[in-house]
């Protein structure tokens, strides 16, 4: 337990580190405009006008290369995840997520202490070198040390977790920046990093063992004896583990060879059918709530609904519903189905889980609809609608993230490493390509048509959930991500 508490809380707080700001970005148009962001506490944006095209009138670097503060460090967390996967099935998963969780604390340190906003740009760069773990070594290390009827669970408590952080850290980010500065943020995550950090070189073990077919399909090579639920363990064999080897920073042989393997896997299992659609299903939703996050702000600091610049961060509150309700349905609830249907047919099957995308899915269309109405529309209707939108797509958002990853690890449990590649890393450079430029399109076409463009992309992806279900099972036979044999 304290492994997999250190676990979500390092991984929150890297991911919160890269998001809380990323909703403060008018903060920064002011900032990089020459002009005082506290002036945001004294001062409401006109009514009747887009308030991104208002922001995007401002003096100084457009206001596209600003929200790259956000989308930036989105590619690189996806680009970077090509690497600390095979590195870390070659190395192994303690030792990476350790390096890069200093270099995300060097980067967020960096960001406090930047002077320009192509320093700041690249601090965040660093921060997202570090920050990717979170989108494929968390998960990897938990697929490791958690039961196979558990995965669920346990992952969507971590991106639960994640989300219940950055609602906090959202919620005073204002008063901070209001009374202080933006940089203090920075310094206070890192500052609380680095205690999680410090928890995970104490509590978390190297996961990194070799592993059976049927191990990785959660089936024991050991038999059990009656009323075991574990075999016993060999001490002949292996023996007696002692702390202070937890403690090493390298604890396995290095096999540069499993690592090469793993990236080879990773390219050639992309384009197998079923790995390509949960990858650009999984990009059309993040991109939708990026698109979200960036955008929220702006409007409601602007007339009809004038909120008080530091209460901006309870806007956040929607995420504490999504994140609640994302444990029920994609974590207990997904489990549920999927151990009921594998009652049912002898199996659990990963095609079980596209009929839990179901939920997410057309809970992530509607929010998109209804956020890219009211936003275009605040005189008309209130404000709780748009952020009703928005928790709607937040939890489509942390459904389908890890209703995916457990799809993944389902699939080709003897491909863990290469699989989550796909998933972790491709999606976010799709997403990135989905909206880094989404300040732009909704300055100039408004929410509604920007939001309809999303919602059409990810009603596409719907189509085909009844595809992967039905075929889903004939394509793994097919394409099994087993090396050809001479």
């Amino acid at each position: 337990m304290a492994a997999l508490g250190s676990l979500c809380f390092f991984g929150a707080m890297a991911a919160a580190a890269e998001l809380v700001l990323g909703a403060m970005l008018p903060v920064f148009s002011f900032q990089y405009a020459g002009i005082n962001p506290k002036l945001l506490t004294k001062v409401h944006l006109p009514e009747g006008v887009n308030a991104l095209t208002i922001l995007a009138e401002f003096p100084g670097p457009p206001i596209w290369e600003i929200y790259l503060l956000a989308s930036l460090p989105i590619l690189m967390m996806g680009a970077t995840n090509v690497i600390l996967i095979p590195l870390a099935i070659a190395t192994g998963r303690r030792n990476v997520l350790l390096i890069t969780g200093v270099v995300a604390l060097a980067g967020c340190v960096g960001s406090g202490f930047s002077t320009s906003l192509a320093t700041h740009l690249v601090c965040r760069v660093i921060q997202a070198v570090g920050a990717g773990t979170i989108e494929s070594l968390i998960p990897f290390i938990l697929q490791d040390i958690i039961f196979y009827h558990q995965r669920n669970a346990a992952i969507s408590v971590v991106f639960a977790t994640q989300g219940l952080i950055i609602v906090a850290l959202g919620v005073a980010a204002p008063y901070v920046i209001g009374y202080a500065s933006w940089r203090i943020i920075y310094f206070a995550t890192a500052g609380a990093g680095l205690v999680f950090w410090v928890c995970l070189f104490f509590f978390l073990p190297e996961t990194k063992f070799d592993r059976t077919e049927d191990e990785n399909n959660g089936f024991p090579t050991v038999p059990l004896q009656p009323g075991q639920t574990r075999p016993d363990i060999d001490h002949v064999s292996y023996p007696p583990r002692r702390y202070k080897d937890d403690l090493k920073l390298f604890q396995c042989k290095i096999d540069w060879r499993s690592g090469f393997t793993a990236l080879w896997d990773c390219l050639r299992t992309f384009f197998y059918p079923h790995m390509l659609f949960i990858t650009l299903l999984n990009s059309a939703v993040i991109a939708l709530a990026l698109a979200a996050g960036y955008t929220t702000a702006p409007q409601l600091l602007a007339d009809p609904w004038s909120w008080n610049f530091y209460h901006l961060g309870f806007c956040l509150f929607p995420l504490i519903v999504a994140a609640g309700a994302s444990f029920l349905i994609s974590g207990w609830g997904a489990d549920q189905v999927a151990n009921w249907l594998a009652r049912k047919n002898g199996r659990r099957n990963p095609e079980f889980q596209a009929l839990n995308l179901i939920i997410p899915c057309f809970v992530g269309l509607a929010g998109c609809i209804l956020f890219g109405i009211a936003g275009d529309n605040p005189a008309k209707y209130h404000w709780m609608l748009f952020l009703l939108g928005l928790g709607m797509i937040a939890f489509a958002f942390l459904a389908t993230n890890t209703i995916g990853i457990v799809y993944v690890l389902e699939s080709y449990p003897h491909l863990t490493g290469p699989a989550l590649v796909n998933i972790a890393s491709f999606r976010l450079i799709v997403a990135f390509v989905l909206s880094f430029r989404v300040s732009e399109w909704v300055a100039e076409l408004g929410y509604l048509k920007t939001f309809i463009m999303y919602a059409g992309i990810l009603g596409a992806f719907i189509l085909f959930i009844p595809v992967i279900y039905i075929w889903g099972p004939s394509w793994r036979k097919r394409w099994t991500g087993l090396p050809k044999r001479a």
